[in-house]
């Protein structure tokens, strides 16, 4: 406060003493960097993602001068190569004229992404039947706010290989062929709540696609931050790691606590735990909240505490929810004081039979990850990521596991 002051002086005594200055524009506000989630996404889940949603179609328009229509090609084949750099990623992909021969082509291979594109695409077009097709780079480029894919070099092959040269020529000219706006994403839960997130894209050295969630933010200047989820020791039926600050993961914790509250099952009886909170240091996990058994007919709050490189429990604590007696009087208060004194012992007994249940269980396979829908670029996807391995770093949580992309 006292340099704001200073600041605020300084200005004024300028007005008095020189003409007024024009006054410069306020700096763009920034994400929160305490209010994010990352996901590594590697290469064998990005090719099975884009697999899902091929064959597809797109529009080249035609050179009017030179008397040539617009013409479809359909990308039948792609495969993730890796990073360009830390805003540009590659694929080697194959097209096809959309109106051309249909006959089944040899699929891509991983050492397709280190071959000349001519010899890809010579060995595919050998194929039966193979008409006109195309290797050629497709690079996904995030810009803030935007991802953009466009066609890099080109080798054509087969049957009228020049026309499908010639065309890809232009729709390389002409610029992207897709572009998808990621700000301003919702993310919506099964029973309707939703929240509002950007989404940036990044291409770690290596293999695999970041992406970083941040709180929609109208205005906000993204700012490129160390990301705290990598592979490094991921278990080897892993291909990808999320991770959240304690921050937004308790923000997505109050989002599906909307749906309902977490569920535990305990030898045929239900807790039910309501108002989650998330807090933790390196090593270790607490998950509070207010847990309601029917078997007791009492709540009480409970903290479920876990520790480990692979997350365990490792303890819970109850502590009993009294009424307030002090406002009653005459037999009232008697009952009051009763029944706080009856809620001590069922509190310790929820406590006992939680621990003596979950005790060096693995937390991952209590509280597993939510499915993360959204739509993007008018394709709804649904994220899930079943776990692997789950640890908590000094300012967040991070869960690795086999990812699938709908």
């Amino acid at each position: 406060m006292m340099a704001f002051a200073i600041i605020a002086g300084l200005i004024a005594a300028d007005a008095v003493a020189a003409p007024a200055p024009t006054t410069a524009p306020a700096p763009a506000p920034t994400a929160d960097p305490a209010d994010r989630a990352e996901a590594l996404l590697l290469g064998s889940a990005v090719n099975r993602f884009v697999a899902k949603h091929l064959p597809m179609a797109f529009a080249v328009r035609g050179d009017h001068d030179a008397g040539v229509g617009a013409e479809d090609v359909t990308l039948v084949d792609a495969r993730f190569c890796g990073g360009k750099d830390a805003s540009h990623g590659r694929f080697v992909g194959v097209l096809r004229p959309a109106s051309g021969a249909t006959g089944p082509l040899p699929s891509l291979e991983a050492r397709d992404c280190h071959r000349k594109l001519g010899e890809v695409a010579k060995r595919l077009a050998a194929a039966p039947d193979a008409g006109a097709l195309a290797a050629v780079d497709l690079v996904a480029e995030w810009i803030p706010s935007e991802l953009r894919v466009s066609v890099g070099d080109v080798a054509a092959a087969g049957d009228g290989a020049r026309a499908l040269e010639h065309t890809l020529g232009r729709a390389r000219a002409a610029g992207p062929l897709a572009t998808v706006d990621t700000s301003g994403l919702r993310l919506d839960t099964e029973r309707g709540s939703s929240l509002t997130f950007d989404l940036a894209l990044s291409f770690p050295k290596g293999d695999g696609v970041l992406a970083t969630l941040t709180l929609a933010c109208a205005g906000c200047i993204p700012v490129a931050r160390p990301p705290f989820v990598n592979a490094t020791g991921a278990p080897a039926d892993s291909d990808g790691v999320a991770g959240a600050t304690l921050r937004f993961a308790n923000r997505l914790a109050a989002l599906y606590a909307e749906d309902g509250p977490l569920v535990l099952d305990m030898d045929g009886q239900t807790i039910e735990i309501r108002g989650v909170q998330i807090t933790g240091g390196d090593g270790s996990l607490a998950v509070r909240g207010r847990a309601t058994s029917p078997s007791i007919g009492e709540s009480a709050q409970v903290r479920i505490e876990s520790g480990g490189a692979d997350l365990r429990l490792t303890e819970v604590q109850a502590d009993v929810e009294s009424e307030n007696c002090g406002a009653l009087s005459g037999s009232a208060a008697i009952r009051c004081r009763v029944r706080n004194a009856a809620r001590g012992p069922a509190a310790s007994a929820l406590a006992g039979a939680m621990a003596s249940k979950y005790r060096g269980t693995l937390l991952r396979s209590l509280i597993a990850p939510p499915p993360f829908s959204f739509d993007l670029g008018g394709r709804r996807m649904t994220l899930r990521l079943t776990p692997t391995r789950a640890s908590a770093t000094g300012g967040g949580v991070v869960v690795y596991g086999k990812t699938e992309i709908e």
